[in-house]
């Protein structure tokens, strides 16, 4: 079998490979989304003095790094309504992918925010701030410049890690890929036009990654530049 670039040409320009392209992305920004503000819930609750807190931190990342994802896709599209409890196919895709990604974000959270001097923390108790107000405005903003290259490592699996949606049947781009190849045996050609999609989005989003990290950094070294100069004006 040989491979066809009129045939890969022909599909590449195709409107609906770019459209489910681009279906795929806003599922993955909001499954990385939701990932995210559960990770830091998480990370929040791992590093609290109330132990129930910890405890559940600790189940959640155990239950959801521990099992794969496409066994829970399958048990919350096929296995809840067992339970009396039906969701649509992008309601158990989102929540799937996004307790997924809460479980991996929440340890990523959890060591930058260990990360930072615990003198910050004593600074802004004595201060007034409350441990969650502290935690929220003083460590967290800290603990961005450290959180922003795994996270996006997160990203970039959470782009191809989309596919497995295929299986529930949501149209995504290998679905839809998949989709095509039964109507025409163009199995080389599809695949490279999916890879094509693919290997685009990443690289868009490795564009804006690099240019977020820049700008964290450059808040961090302005950040110490005031460290450094705020005593000196005292003095």
């Amino acid at each position: 079998m040989q491979f066809s670039i009129e045939t890969f040409l022909h599909y590449l320009a195709q409107p609906r490979f770019a459209t489910v392209a681009g279906v795929t992305l806003l599922v993955a920004i909001a499954a990385q989304a939701i990932g995210t503000v559960i990770g830091l819930i998480l990370a929040l609750c791992a590093l609290s003095r109330h132990w129930p807190l910890r405890v559940f931190s600790g189940i959640w990342v155990w239950l959801w790094r521990g099992t794969p994802p496409l066994v829970q896709l399958f048990l919350l599209y096929f296995g809840l309504p067992q339970l009396g409890i039906r969701l649509g196919v992008l309601e158990a895709g989102l929540i799937g992918l996004g307790c997924y990604s809460g479980a991996y974000m929440s340890e990523i959270i959890r060591g930058a925010m260990q990360s930072v001097p615990p003198d910050q923390m004593q600074a802004a108790r004595a201060m007034g701030m409350s441990w969650l107000g502290a935690m929220l405005h003083v460590i967290l903003p800290q603990s961005v410049r450290l959180i922003l290259p795994p996270f996006g490592n997160e990203f970039s699996s959470m782009m191809r890690t989309t596919s497995l949606l295929s299986v529930i049947s949501f149209s995504e781009l290998l679905r839809v890929t998949r989709t095509a190849i039964n109507e025409t045996y163009a199995v080389i050609e599809l695949y490279a036009v999916a890879a094509f999609w693919y290997l685009l989005m990443y690289s868009a989003w490795i564009i804006v990654q690099r240019q977020l990290e820049r700008y964290a950094a450059a808040g961090s070294v302005k950040r110490n530049m005031t460290n450094v100069a705020t005593p000196v004006a005292e003095g």
